[in-house]
């Protein structure tokens, strides 16, 4: 499909919307909307702190998309996968649980920085560097007890700083009330085709201690169904479990002054991966549908911790925000890697050999954010903050050789190479940020930062296939980030806006012997987006309609490549490459109880010069896991049954279009086909109860969602991961 007949779609899914939201009658009053809907259809806003204010979405001149927490329930989120690809040009790449990849406006090379930030209320979560596998260790935040998800598109490095290239996603947490008791709890089970059935449950209760105090309390645990055989360590190996929960307390002694603290932990367990084994060259399955062959499980433990307490105190004129965080993540994973080195092994000893990788990744980030905020309607509302983060990550591998066919260790062949890389990251940063109302119709919003970091790296190797060493590397950087953004409001429904901002991704030391030749980088500089933005929001006929369209253009320059050069793995800069295109969401009630929603981009992510040789990559080529096009339609209706029952059902389709995988040296991209999702669900509501039937991949589609490279799997194939058969499920909660 060619641009024009794309943009023709968004066109015609927006008249299609429009004609019968003109015919819009009044919302039966009770029915269980999402918050944004529900806000809507009472007359209020829907209210995000994306620029760290409290602020009307509409009035936000940038690309911001909310996902409320009714929605989450309503899609039976668990996971990213659930939600986040129903946001115009967001893209997953994931290969297991606890090892996932966001990718927004297509802006991803598939190096090991994170280039989509990650945010949880005040904290910033997830490793700053490149030196600590960042891109794949996306914190998958069980979403049970969020207020909302903030997904903020394009570059962030004003008021969120480092690794915001593509965009940033903020959890916003449900705060203590103390207002009055709640409670909630549901359990649940889902069955996957062919796979194994999971069960899950999830509570949350807020309990005020008079008024001053209120406590809130949430946990979760759920079994992951598995799915994927494997010949020799059985059927369903993928299968897995995740568990946690989060603790908070509100301590409001007056109406300007607050306190509060959380506590927040998740274990994610998964036993293998989500990858097939396949053909490198047509990608289809070498065993059958959904099958892989190792010789050893591959577990992949992960563990999120985060601690933050934030006090808020209002001067009256102006507020002060204080936010210390203390997070930390840990990974624990086993990988078979016998079809990288087995024929090595095999034919230096003589005997049939596989090898396996043990590592383990640690986070440590204490993070300390001060800002001063006017507070109150003015001509001229601003936020002046500084900032300081000091992060400490470790990196541990170990390669082992093992028996094939049966995986058992070898005697005498463990410890084959060891390889550890201590890492330290500082950053004092500084920002300010302003908007001035030149009029009730325009206003002027401009933001910078300047942030300094420095960096230091110890790497120590030992065994027959490493080689003793002990390596360090140093390296700082100086950056700044800026934004602005004009803003046209003709009245409290419409804004019209354009927007230039920048972010960035630090650079960082690259562990180095001295006899390294002299074209292998020592340190690799940071890379920057900058992102040209026009678009408009508006919500028309008493706001049963909504809609928001945005184009942009974001330039990508001294892009992280991570690359093999004179045999030493190491990260470099290349060159430029950029990212065009077009968003659309819209929103519609044409009767009373019926929700339509579309949203749409298309977008091309290219390189715009040669990446080196050794990357792979040439000017023109698209960047990984971008599809040109994507979309997501859904359709909710609520009717209310009697007094005391309410009905629901709804469907959404979710299409992706083709895709390219990840460059490779001296090889094409593979041609990933387009693929669609369609999900369902029923329910009904009975006093405090819900009870709720869906169904997610009705048509048992095959996404392909990541391809390894040659050696990920055995026996000459390589390993591709795909989205999840057919699943059916139940949940019943209550409320009180």
């Amino acid at each position: 499909m060619t641009f024009q007949s794309r943009a023709l779609w968004l066109a015609a899914t927006a008249v299609a919307a429009w004609i019968p939201a003109a015919q819009a009658e009044e919302v039966v009053q009770g029915a269980p909307v999402t918050a944004a809907e529900e806000q809507r259809s009472q007359g209020e806003d829907i209210v995000v702190t994306a620029r760290k204010r409290a602020e009307r979405l509409i009035d936000i001149p940038q690309s911001v998309s909310v996902i409320s927490a009714d929605m989450l329930d309503q899609v039976h989120a668990e996971r990213f996968a659930d939600y986040f690809t129903r946001v115009p040009s967001a893209s997953i790449v994931e290969t297991q649980a606890g090892q996932t990849r966001l990718v927004l406006r297509g802006i991803s090379t598939n190096g090991v920085g994170a280039t989509v930030a990650t945010y949880v209320d005040e904290t910033p979560y997830g490793s700053a560097t490149s030196l600590a596998n960042g891109s794949i260790l996306t914190p998958d935040i069980d979403p049970f007890d969020l207020e909302r998800v903030e997904i903020l598109r394009g570059p962030q490095g004003t008021l969120y700083g480092a690794n915001s290239l593509g965009g940033l996603v903020k959890y916003v947490t449900v705060a203590p009330q103390t207002d009055a008791f709640h409670a909630a709890a549901q359990g649940g089970f889902e069955s996957v085709d062919g796979g194994e059935t999971g069960w899950s449950g999830r509570a949350a209760v807020n309990v005020p201690l008079g008024d001053v105090i209120a406590v809130r309390g949430s946990g979760f645990y759920r079994t992951d169904p598995g799915y994927i055989d494997d010949p020799v360590l059985g059927p369903n190996v993928n299968g897995g479990k995740t568990y946690g929960g989060r603790g908070s307390i509100l301590v409001k002694p007056s109406d300007a002054f607050s306190v509060r603290g959380t506590v927040f932990a998740q274990n994610l367990e998964s036993n293998a991966s989500n990858t097939v084994d396949s053909d490198p060259v047509t990608l289809r399955p070498t065993l059958g549908d959904l099958k892989q062959s190792r010789l050893v499980a591959e577990p992949n433990h992960v563990k999120y911790r985060i601690y933050n307490a934030t006090a808020d105190y209002d001067f009256g004129p102006v507020d002060l925000i204080s936010s210390s965080s203390w997070g930390s993540l840990d990974q624990a994973q086993i990988q078979d890697i016998s079809g990288l080195y087995g024929p090595l092994l095999t034919g230096a000893f003589g005997i049939p050999l596989g090898s396996i990788i043990n590592q383990n990744v640690t986070q440590r980030r204490f993070t300390q954010e001060v800002r001063l905020a006017s507070s109150g309607a003015s001509a001229f509302e601003w936020t002046l903050g500084g900032f300081y983060t000091r992060e400490r990550n470790a990196i541990n591998q170990s390669i082992d050789a093992i028996d094939d066919p049966t995986g058992a260790h070898v005697p005498g062949l463990d410890g084959l190479a060891f390889a550890t890389v201590l890492s330290e990251y500082r950053e004092i940063a500084g920002f300010a940020s302003g908007t001035y109302h030149f009029s009730p119709t325009f206003d002027l919003s401009v933001g910078g930062r300047y942030s300094h970091n420095t960096q230091r790296a110890v790497q120590t190797s030992s065994g027959p296939l490493a080689g003793d060493s002990s390596l360090d590397g140093t390296s700082s950087d100086d950056v700044f980030t800026y934004s602005v953004a004009p803003a046209f409001k003709p009245n409290e429904h419409l804004t019209i806006y354009a927007r230039v901002a920048r972010g960035y991704r630090p650079g960082g030391p690259n562990v180095l012997p001295p006899s390294a030749p002299n074209d292998v980088p020592r340190q690799f500089g940071p890379d920057t987006t900058t992102d040209y933005e026009i678009g408009i929001k508006t919500e028309l006929l008493d706001r049963k309609l909504s809609l928001e369209l945005t184009g942009f253009y974001t330039q990508w320059k001294n892009i992280q490549l991570f690359a093999s050069i004179g045999g030493f793995g190491v990260n470099a800069n290349g060159g430029k490459a950029s990212s065009k295109g077009v968003e659309l969401s819209i929103s519609a009630r044409p009767v009373p109880g019926l929700t339509l929603a579309a949203n749409g981009a298309y977008y091309e992510a290219v390189l715009d010069d040669d990446a080196p040789p050794v990357v792979g990559g040439l000017d023109g080529d698209r960047l990984p896991y971008a599809p040109r096009f994507a979309s997501t339609l859904s359709a909710d209706y609520e009717k209310a049954l009697s007094d005391r029952v309410t009905g629901t059902i709804g469907a959404s389709w979710r299409y992706t279009g083709e895709r390219r995988s990840a460059f490779e040296p001296g090889a094409s991209q593979h041609r990933l086909d387009a693929y669609g999702q369609v999900d369902a669900h029923v329910g009904v509501s009975f006093d405090r109860f819900r009870l709720d039937a869906f169904v997610r991949n009705l048509t048992d589609s095959r996404g392909i969602l990541d391809v390894g490279t040659a050696g990920s799997a055995r026996n000459g194939a390589i390993a591709v991961a795909v989205s999840r058969p057919r699943s059916f499920g139940a949940t019943l909660g209550v409320r009180y």
